[in-house]
């Protein structure tokens, strides 16, 4: 698919429009069609239908099924996080807003980068007992998105290395949910 300024793209995460604005390298910067909003994306997530359909690519549904395109299910959840960029020692706290075996969304305090390295802390409860998962994750996608006087930062991130034991102790949290 080749993308260029001035194409339309839907969101498949939040159904917004957004058309390309400008290019740059591998780069895109979207922007919804109200104008206030940015997303800095890879061009090449532009053609993965789980980030973005091409508009006039758009496929009507029909029936009742709506099959999620996902590798892994995701939860909403409303969890503490802690975390700290790769290349500094200083914690920050978060919050993840939904879960899956792959990644989290989360409600940063700070603004993100696509690429950044964070180490994560998940906090949960099972039962009685107070949980932790540990991760090594990385930035996919961020939204620049913010409601009128809110400071937080909404972005997605994926797993880069976590433990086997961590992700059965989150594949069964996630279990539980449903």
């Amino acid at each position: 698919m080749q993308t260029k300024v001035g194409d339309i793209f839907k969101s498949l995460l939040n159904g917004s429009e957004y058309i390309v604005k400008k290019i740059v390298n591998k780069m895109a910067v979207l922007e919804s069609k109200n104008g206030k909003s940015q997303i800095l994306t890879f061009i090449e997530n532009l053609g993965i239908k789980t980030f973005y359909q091409k508009e006039e690519e758009a496929k009507p549904r029909y029936g009742i099924a709506n099959l999620e395109r996902r590798r892994y299910r995701r939860f909403p959840v409303r969890l503490p996080i802690e975390y700290y960029r790769a290349d500094s020692p200083i914690n920050q706290t978060g919050q993840a807003l939904d879960a899956s075996e792959g990644g989290l969304q989360i409600l940063f305090l700070e603004q993100m980068e696509i690429g950044q390295n964070l180490n994560l802390k998940l906090f949960f409860s099972s039962g009685s007992e107070l949980n932790t998962i540990e991760a090594l994750a990385e930035v996919v996608w961020i939204n620049t998105q913010l409601g009128e006087g809110e400071k937080h930062y909404r972005s997605g991130v994926r797993f880069i290395n976590i433990s086997p034991e961590d992700v059965t102790k989150l594949k069964n949290f996630s279990e539980s949910l449903s």
